[in-house]
Parts: C-alpha cells; structure tokens; sequence
C-alpha cells in the first residue's frame, strides 16, 4: 500500500505538471506512454513486445504523434488508411498471420493508439483536466463506496471486488466533481453535463473492466511493472483510454 500512495502521488504530480506545461512536452510524454502500452499488450497477445504486430502499432503511434505535433493535421484519415491497409498486406502475404493475429494487432491500435490519441488532441486544453478528474475521481469514489458500503458484486467473473453500490458510488461522484469543474469554467449546461458525467463514469468503468478481462483471459495479474504498487502503464491509464474520446467528442459536439 505505501508503494502504491507513493507512485500515485509522484505519478499523479508528474502528469499534472506535464499537462500543466502542455506543448510538445505533453505531446512526447503521452507518446512514450502509448508505446509503453503498446509494449505490454503486445507481450499479452504476442509474447513479445516487439513483435512485428507491436511494430505496425508502433509505427501508427509514431505517424499519429507526427500529425499531431506538426502542421500535418489533416493526414489523420490517412494514416488511418495506411495502417489498416498496412495490415491487410501483412494478412495476404505473410502466412503466420491468422485473422486472430490481425484481429489482435487492430484490437491494440484501436484500444490503446487510438484512444490514447484522444489526450494528444486535448492538448493545452482546459477541459483534459475533465479526463483525470472523471477516471480517477470515479475510481476513488467506487472503491470507497464499495469498501463502505458494497454487498451485491457488479461482475465477479471479471473482477470480484467491484460491487453495484460502489459502481453507483462512483457514477454519483463524478457527476458531483464535473458539476465543481464546470461550475468553476462558468458553464451552466446542467441536463448535458449531468448526462455527460454519468456516461463518462460509465465508460470509465467499461475501461477498467475491459483491462481486467484480457489479464483474467490470460491469467496474468497485471500488465507490467513499471509502477510500482499499481503494475503497468496500462493497469493505472486503463479508464483513461476510455473517458479521454469520451470528454473530447462531448466538447467538440455539445458545448
């Protein structure tokens, strides 16, 4: 427990200076920490982090970070392109690769590239903050919720420890902690934000579960060691790889 308070409150300080300072810097640190992810799962699925499928996501998260720190932000639809069509190539000529593998190296583009994209285009943005403060604050609130007052378990299949009442917990803290946030930028859309709260605590949750899912699909407790106390990179970021599209496609289209 002391290493895991530790490396949240060092790791938690870092990104919030990191994002604070905003620019390239921000840009370089969520790049690096995309390919770490990149690198654990690929280890899952591949049993090596440097696979030819962890290669071609490496090369998508290079492409992406490329047309976002650059004036090239209006490639995105084609490097999209070349990265799906890249692995059609790799399906029809190279004979190891199955439809599982295929489907294994999309799946990772898709759920880390991908969505971790989403906080490199929030970039120097006042509302990325909205990412930490609904994946974090409705992680904390369901776990103390739970802790409390827990009974009835949400899906012990795949994680045993999360109950309804904390799932509950953590929906009704978000709400209350965006409506602070929003509340402090002078914005007043109630009906929106609330739905928007309780969705992003939603998919918060999804994020969690869905990290947990692929670890007890292959029998693994965490996804690295690079945190001490908390794992890898993807067992702290994996609700964030969820609310971070989530908070940016609701910016971009109701506010």
């Amino acid at each position: 427990m002391k290493k895991r308070v530790i490396t949240g409150v060092v790791g938690g300080a870092f990104i919030a200076y990191v994002t604070y300072v905003g620019g390239i810097v921000y840009d370089f640190v969520f790049f690096g920490i995309t390919c770490i992810a990149i690198y654990e799962l690929s280890k899952v699925f591949f049993n090596d982090g440097f696979d030819y499928g962890a290669i071609v996501n490496y090369l998508f998260a290079i492409a992406l970070f490329i047309e976002n720190a650059t004036e090239y932000q209006h490639l995105f639809d084609f490097f999209l392109f070349l990265y799906i069509s890249l692995n059609f190539l790799i399906f029809v000529f190279n004979k190891k690769t199955d439809v599982r593998k295929l489907s294994e190296i999309i799946f990772i583009g898709i759920y880390v590239v991908f969505f971790m994209y989403h906080m490199m285009l929030m970039n120097g943005s006042r509302y990325v903050w909205l990412v930490y403060i609904i994946a974090f604050g409705s992680d904390t609130c369901a776990y103390f919720t739970g802790k409390m007052v827990g009974k009835h378990k949400l899906y012990p299949e795949v994680s045993p420890n999360k109950t309804v009442e904390g799932a509950l917990g953590g929906i009704i803290g978000c709400v209350i902690l965006s409506l602070i946030y929003f509340n402090y930028l002078r914005i007043n859309k109630y009906i929106y934000i609330i739905i928007f709260s309780v969705s992003a605590s939603v998919f918060s949750m999804v994020g969690d579960l869905a990290a947990s899912k692929i670890k007890r699909e292959n029998g693994i407790k965490d996804f690295g060691k690079i945190l001490p106390g908390h794992g890898g990179i993807l067992d702290r970021f994996d609700s964030v790889l969820f609310v971070a599209p989530t908070v940016y496609y609701f910016i971009r289209h109701f506010l």
